[in-house]
């Protein structure tokens, strides 16, 4: 069985994350969504209201061959403990390569086993980060296009609350 694991802050999960998942799961028998925690992040969403906002889209999507978790570690970690040998990564741009080579690099030196598969955004989500759409969405701009509907509907009920 191939498994894969696709780790990120998904703070929130945009429409480019989706179509990552979408595709990578079609390469895979499984694939784990890791809900991870960054030492240079602030989250706008706890952990677990990440994890909902992505197993939600997951079934609106039809996505069945997922599962999401939430872990606080170095994804090789997380990818010993489920028995994944691929990694999932995503480049938008020049300047995403450069980081993301860096990290199979380094992820390599940790477990020589585990392999590093880059997917290219697809142009119409290049564009897209989650720290864009949660400034969008701050001054009151229109993110439909760029996230799924159950999460607008949480980012502007946490704008709502003053969250941000």
């Amino acid at each position: 069985m191939k498994r894969a694991l696709f780790a990120g802050s998904f703070d929130p999960l945009t429409y480019g994350h989706l179509d990552i998942i979408e595709r990578a799961s079609k390469l895979t028998d499984e694939l784990i969504i890791v809900v991870s925690a960054s030492t240079k992040k602030t989250y706008l969403f706890t952990d677990q209201e990440r994890l909902e906002m992505i197993n939600n889209s997951l079934k609106d999507r039809g996505i069945v061959n997922c599962q999401a978790i939430v872990y606080d570690g170095l994804t090789v970690e997380v990818a010993r403990n489920y028995d994944v040998d691929i990694l999932i990564r995503a480049i938008r741009s020049v300047k995403d390569f450069e980081y993301e080579r860096d990290i199979a690099n380094l992820n390599a030196i940790q477990d020589e086993k585990i392999e590093t598969l880059c997917f290219f955004s697809e142009p119409k989500y290049q564009h897209i980060s989650s720290t864009m759409v949660k400034e969008i969405a701050y001054y009151g701009g229109n993110v439909g296009q760029l996230i799924p509907p159950y999460v607008e509907k949480n980012l502007k009920k946490a704008m709502k609350q003053g969250d941000v």
